[in-house]
């Protein structure tokens, strides 16, 4: 999933937080459901060939409660007014960008690591920008927005990203046009990924499902 080095690494505040969880025994706190929503939108061909994909990414405050300073894709906690996690996924959309999607893909599932105080259950779902409608910064909640390829985004921005978001974003950038990823959201696996981290030798670093050293 995150073959890049630097993409494995743990901010030093993470960390810590993971050896005072293992050290004191401590009992992991019940991840609240959530959902974010990657929006999509073709770049114009270019010589007849495809130009590509961009989405549309936020840079979270700093004085956020979770994720503070970091990219990400809008989204957010399911309220008990949602009737259901897409329900929610919609709402958080509209009330951060304005926009009014359509039709959502589920991408993948992930649930925040044991030893974070705040969890989440978040459904990554994948989507269309509306035609003619563009996002606008009206959530809040960011200091920067805007859109890039998500190859871009992880070149310039990956160091100042969660696990799930630069595995999104790698995934992402297989893909040529919109519809390649609606349909390869299709066939994806929805099992729920639950990012774990490896203490050895005093270096910290994210190991995921399917990883040789992923703990049982």
């Amino acid at each position: 999933m995150l073959t890049e080095p630097n993409l494995r690494r743990v901010p030093a505040a993470f960390a810590e937080r993971a050896r005072a969880f293992y050290r004191d025994g401590a009992t992991a706190v019940e991840p609240r459901r959530a959902a974010t929503v990657m929006v999509l939108r073709d770049l114009p061909h270019v010589a007849g060939a495809c130009g590509g994909i961009e989405v549309y990414l936020i840079r979270r405050r700093p004085t956020m409660a979770f994720a503070g300073g970091l990219y990400a894709f809008p989204g957010g906690g399911v309220d008990p007014a949602d009737i259901d996690v897409q329900s929610a996924a919609l709402r958080e959309v509209r009330e951060e960008t304005g926009l009014r999607l359509r039709e959502l893909h589920a991408w993948s599932r992930w649930i925040t690591p044991e030893f974070e105080p705040r969890r989440y259950d978040t459904w990554f779902y994948v989507a269309r920008q509306p035609d003619d409608v563009q996002p606008q910064d009206v959530g809040g909640e960011a200091d920067w927005v805007g859109w890039l390829s998500p190859a871009e985004a992880l070149r310039d921005h990956g160091a100042d990203m969660l696990p799930p978001t630069a595995v999104a974003l790698s995934e992402l950038s297989r893909h040529l046009t919109v519809d390649s990823v609606l349909a390869a959201a299709e066939e994806r696996d929805l099992s729920p990924v639950l990012p774990r981290i490896r203490l050895d030798d005093g270096a910290a670093r994210i190991c995921l499902p399917g990883d040789p050293d992923y703990p049982a």
